[in-house]
Order: C-alpha cells, then sequence, then structure tokens
C-alpha cells in the first residue's frame, strides 16, 4: 500500500465515530521505512529540547506516539474524501513531527519549567506554550497556521468532543499517543487494530518503554491532585485511563510475527 499525496486536512471530531467510518488497516510498514521520512532541522531542534525536558521513559513515549502516529497515516488515515481540504504528506508530517515530540512536553521538570509563569496550568495548555514559544525562537518560517495547527493539537490531544471537526494533527496526536499507552483496546478490547505487530514491535525496540508506567501515572497522579479541574479528568476513563497503561512492551519482542 502506497501513501497517498494529500490526506484530509479535518476530520470528525467523535472517535468512535471516525474510527468506525475510517478504512484504516494494520498494514506492515517497516520502523527504517518510517524512519526514512526526512525531518529538518527544527525537528531535531525539537528532539533536542524535548529530550532535555522529560524524564527519558516520556521521551521516549513521544517518540513512539509520532511514528505509531506515521504508520497510521501510511495505513489507511482519510484522504481525498470530497469537499474536504486536503493537507500534503510533507506538510501534515511536518506539523505532525512536531506535535507528537512536544505533547507532552508539560511534563516537564526542568527548572526552566519549573519556574515557568504557565506552569499551574493543565499540562496540556502548559506545554502548547512552551511549544509555542519554542517554534517561534526554533523556526521563523513557520506561519501562524502551522504553528496554530501544532500547539493547538498538543493542547488538545485529551480532549474528546461529540460533535465537530478535528485536524488531522490532534487525531493523529491522540491516536498515536493512546495507542502508546494503553495498545490494541485503547478504546475497548480489540478497538485498535491499525499498526501491524511487527511494526509496533520494531518501534519498541528503538525506543524500550523502560520505567513509563511508572512515570506516567506519578505525573498524571499530581496532575489530578494539585489540578482536579484538569484537562485530563475529562478525558475518557480519566485516571483509570492511564492506571491501564502497558507495563510491557505492546508485543513481546521475542514474538514471531509474519509480514505476509
Amino acid at each position: 500500500m502506497s501513501t497517498p499525496k494529500t490526506f484530509d486536512a479535518f476530520v470528525p471530531s467523535n472517535l468512535p465515530d471516525f474510527l468506525a467510518s475510517a478504512e484504516i488497516r494494520p498494514d506492515y510498514i517497516s520502523f527504517d521505512a518510517l524512519r526514512a521520512v526526512p525531518i529538518d532541522n527544527a525537528h531535531k531542534a525539537a528532539t533536542t529540547y524535548t529530550e532535555q525536558h522529560l524524564a527519558t521513559s516520556a521521551f521516549a513515549h513521544s517518540l513512539r506516539t509520532y511514528y505509531f502516529a506515521l504508520a497510521i497515516m501510511h495505513n489507511g488515515f482519510p484522504s481525498g474524501t470530497p469537499g474536504v481540504p486536503q493537507i500534503s504528506f510533507e506538510e501534515l508530517q511536518k506539523r505532525l513531527y512536531h506535535a507528537c515530540v512536544m505533547h507532552d512536553i508539560g511534563w516537564t521538570s526542568h527548572p526552566d519549567g519549573l519556574n515557568h509563569p504557565a506552569r499551574k496550568m493543565s499540562f496540556e495548555i502548559f506545554g502548547g506554550i512552551m511549544a509555542y514559544d519554542f517554534l517561534h525562537a526554533v523556526d521563523p518560517t513557520l506561519d501562524a497556521e502551522q504553528v496554530g495547527d501544532i500547539v493547538q493539537s498538543i493542547m488538545l490531544h485529551t480532549t474528546e468532543y461529540t460533535a465537530g471537526q478535528s485536524s488531522a494533527v490532534v487525531t493523529l496526536v491522540t491516536l498515536g499517543a493512546s495507542f502508546d499507552v494503553v495498545g490494541y483496546d485503547a478504546f475497548g478490547p480489540g478497538t485498535f487494530n491499525y499498526v501491524h505487530r511487527k511494526t509496533v514491535q520494531e518501534i519498541e525496540k528503538q525506543f524500550p518503554r523502560g520505567t513509563f508506567f511508572k512515570d506516567v501515572n506519578e505525573i498524571i497522579g499530581e496532575e489530578f491532585d494539585v489540578k482536579p479541574n484538569c484537562i485530563m479528568g475529562h478525558f475518557r476513563g480519566g485516571l483509570e485511563f492511564v492506571k491501564n497503561a502497558h507495563v510491557e512492551s505492546l508485543v513481546p519482542v521475542d514474538e514471531v510475527i509474519s509480514v505476509d
């Protein structure tokens, strides 16, 4: 299956409806093929920035989120729907990398973050503000629409809606991050069969889970304690969703998987 040249720039916000109607299949695509998609100097700077601000396990989660989202793009993310504005693969990938890599930057324990005036906001909003400042500093060629889509995707990636439209970027960030946290049962038993098990195995080999389960539960648990009105509290399942995070790999490292 070849990757389309353009994708729907906007898709239904209601995730169950979107997943029920989208023709996404778990086709195999190698990690090497995903990694071969070019990233620019601003992407590299965002990677360094995030690595400096997050714990190792959270940083690895951010990278897995990106590669899972990229695989979903390849596997049938809506494209060419009549009447729906299109976004090129290159433009979507450009925005998606920034949004995925920095989607949890609000978890930072870096001194710059701890002293930031937006620190007391929900981590999604705080992270979006950090990303907004960073993007303007590192890549002044990005226009208001590009920065707005990236930042809004970070701010809204744990927000669910029953109606309306969401950008392709925020939808892919939500799908990639949710899949990385709870796997193939992300939105109910067997609901997330959109990434081939071999693809998952290869991505997890590159970016092991490490102490992610412990770390994410501590971070989100504190978010709920300190900010009872936090945005994550409105996400499906709330804290229980995070408690279901995988301790082990989504796919065992020794599982033999056919790619036929």
